[in-house]
């Protein structure tokens, strides 16, 4: 149970870090019978970066996602942030807005299943040492220690990696809890990184 309320604290950490602050909350076996994240999966499951995961594309409004997703998810705004998140727990999956402008920021999934994956095959809980063997070094990292999180921004591809940075939990430790994607081009997070 204590592993299981880590690895969901760290969905939320790395949410923090692409969009707005996610509530953790445990999951799964043992907290009344509620699914993980990612136990119900979008679509296809593919993660297009810079264009969509399953169904939900960025080009579409959250109206639009909804639909795609077939039913009301849960809704948080955080003004200090100037965004609003949308989560479906059961499928994984936020979606990040802009406030003031309702333009889609970042979509993303985040838990441990291995159902979603990129056009490359890179899913949840792949090392980052693999990531950067397949995606490459072309990516700006904004290291947060406090957290416990590194989030690898591709900017070219519209694709980032929330990777957690907690050796003292080797079962997530160095790999990717969430994968997102983002319009291509400078997209900086919300919340700024140690210097």
């Amino acid at each position: 149970m204590r592993r299981r309320v880590r690895v969901i604290a760290a969905a939320g950490l790395a949410f923090a870090l692409i969009g707005a602050p996610a509530l953790a909350q445990p999951e799964g076996p043992g907290s009344g019978g509620a699914p993980g994240p990612g136990s119900r999966v979008l679509g296809d499951g593919l993660i297009v970066p810079g264009q969509r995961i399953g169904p939900a594309r960025l080009a579409m409004t959250v109206e639009q996602i909804i639909a795609a997703v077939g039913r009301p998810p849960t809704r948080d705004e955080f003004p200090a942030d100037g965004v609003v998140l949308y989560e479906w727990r059961e499928e994984g999956l936020w979606v990040s807005q802009v406030a003031g402008t309702g333009r889609i920021r970042v979509i993303s999934v985040f838990g441990t299943s291995d159902r979603y994956r990129t056009d490359r095959g890179v899913v949840l809980l792949t090392p980052r040492a693999r990531i950067e063997a397949v995606y490459g070094r072309g990516f700006r990292a904004y290291d947060y220690p406090a957290e416990g999180i590194t989030l690898l921004r591709y900017h070219a591809l519209g694709l980032q990696f929330g990777i957690v940075n907690q050796p003292s939990n080797p079962t997530i430790h160095g790999r990717a809890f969430q994968i997102g994607v983002f319009r291509p081009g400078d997209l900086p997070p919300v919340r700024r990184p140690a210097p």
